[in-house]
């Protein structure tokens, strides 16, 4: 299953203690094959990414070990998308 999702920071102001950790779970996340492609919004603080797993459950279970998202500084819209 292929998902866009987009991260919305709530309190950017707040992330920076854990911006070393969150850099750490992405590379580990892009290293498993689940996190396909991340960008940086450049309006503004957050993220759009493309995950790829076996189910929006999976996804969503190993997106909430960001530390961002575990400390409630970001929360995560996804959509199931698929090839053309």
């Amino acid at each position: 299953m292929i998902l866009f999702a987009r991260g919305s920071v709530n309190d950017p102001e707040k992330v920076a203690p854990f911006v070393e950790d969150e850099m750490r779970v992405v590379g580990e996340l892009k290293a498993e094959g689940l996190m396909k492609s991340v960008y940086r919004r450049a309006a503004g603080p957050g993220v759009l990414m493309l995950l790829e797993g076996e189910s929006e459950d999976a996804v969503r279970a190993r997106m909430d070990t960001l530390p961002f998202v575990a400390e409630g500084l970001m929360t995560i819209e996804y959509e199931e998308i698929y090839e053309i």
